[in-house]
């Protein structure tokens, strides 16, 4: 028998690894005690068909040398397609879409009326997200009446935990009088 050449086995192989796998078949057919084709036919099987592979595995694998190496080996398909210059990729078309289509801030008289207060409407708190992290991170932040609130809607929401926000509340209110007292004595 004449030895498989791997570089021109490399360089016929097609593109699609439907056809990969159909040469690799041809070539095993051919060539059935090359451990290299044999290998690769295996690892293709093993990715493309399966069920083929559960059914020749068995026969085939007596044929391979170092069959560890055969189970820790991953297979990299040997060609990828590659794009021609006359065909965008999808990125390519996504960035022209969105160079044609100049995004616009629209104008609404509601939303931009110069007699609302917009800051003052950003001080309203929402009730519903209230939570003893956010009152602790509030406290720390020197939020003390923003924490102290949430404590006391806590402990409302809460009457089992009572104690233990009222215990909250007096560790903020004395911070609050630790750091005024340094304040004062620092001045």
């Amino acid at each position: 028998m004449k030895p498989v050449d791997v570089n021109l086995f490399f360089e016929n192989l097609p593109v699609a690894p439907e056809s990969q796998l159909n040469l690799l078949e041809e070539y095993h057919r051919k060539y059935p005690s090359s451990h290299f084709i044999t290998f690769f036919y295996l690892k293709m099987l093993q990715e493309k068909s399966p069920k083929k592979y559960e059914l020749l595995k068995s026969k085939l694998l007596l044929s391979i040398s170092n069959r560890k190496e055969f189970h820790q080996s991953k297979l990299e398909y040997f060609a990828t397609p590659e794009l021609t210059p006359d065909e965008p990729d999808e990125i390519s078309k996504l960035a022209e879409q969105f160079q044609q289509i100049i995004p616009k801030i629209k104008y609404d008289p509601v939303k931009h009326n110069a007699d609302i207060d917009m800051a003052a409407l950003g001080e309203i708190e929402d009730i519903e997200f209230i939570s003893e992290t956010l009152a602790i991170v509030y406290a720390e932040q020197g939020y003390t009446g923003k924490a102290i609130q949430m404590l006391k809607r806590l402990m409302l929401q809460y009457p089992e935990k009572n104690t233990y926000f009222a215990a909250l509340i007096e560790k903020v209110k004395i911070s609050v009088n630790l750091n005024q007292n340094l304040e004062d004595s620092n001045h």
